[in-house]
């Protein structure tokens, strides 16, 4: 419940822009009286709040159905700028670092791939339909408990999920998790970090 307010007041954020326009512009066409400005003031407000409410249940659900596929507890802090999340390997028996270096460099969303240690990938990750909107990720492997550490920094201000800020680190970390086969349930519970 509460993401999805979190979600509805980025929503609101974004549309209260529109709402005092169209504000202004009735005002000015209509005859000036104090009751017509509170009527419209108050009509405006329930439209584009439920406008609003409408565009937050959508990023929601789509949150919701992405952190279902890759097996991640969907909280309030799916808006953060800076996911990190524990991982587990779908199959850790077929080559761990290696297998998911592959699926990084096979996948068209990653580039920029360096290694700065023997156990960590480095790389520029693409959540959206634009090349210019990218967040830096970081995965790094335990081979002795079979978990990759997940780190995805946003914090450059891109649209995510319908149009909310601060979603894409999420958005990315549910991707990279499908696309290199890790998932954030071991023995059907969640770990934070």
């Amino acid at each position: 419940m509460r993401l999805l307010l979190l979600c509805w007041r980025s929503a609101m954020s974004r549309c209260t822009p529109l709402m005092i326009v169209q504000v202004v512009m009735t005002v000015w066409q209509d005859d000036f009286s104090w009751t017509g400005v509170l009527e419209k003031i108050l009509a405006a407000a329930v439209a584009w709040g439920t406008v609003g409410l409408a565009v937050a249940v959508v990023a929601w659900l789509l949150l919701y159905r992405r952190a279902r596929a890759a097996g991640i507890e969907l909280s309030a802090q799916a808006l953060d700028e800076r996911q990190a999340h524990l991982l587990w390997e779908t199959r850790p028996d077929e080559g761990g670092l290696d297998r998911v270096r592959e699926r990084l460099t096979s996948s068209e969303r990653a580039y920029l791939l360096l290694e700065p240690a023997r156990d960590e990938l480095t790389f520029r990750w693409r959540p959206g339909r634009r090349a210019d909107h990218t967040v830096r990720a970081s995965l790094t492997f335990d081979a002795l408990a079979g978990t990759v550490l997940v780190d995805v920094r946003g914090g450059e201000g891109h649209l995510g999920v319908a149009g909310l800020t601060g979603a894409p680190a999420f958005v990315a970390v549910s991707q990279i998790a499908v696309a290199v086969g890790l998932t954030g349930r071991k023995d059907g519970r969640y770990e934070r970090v």
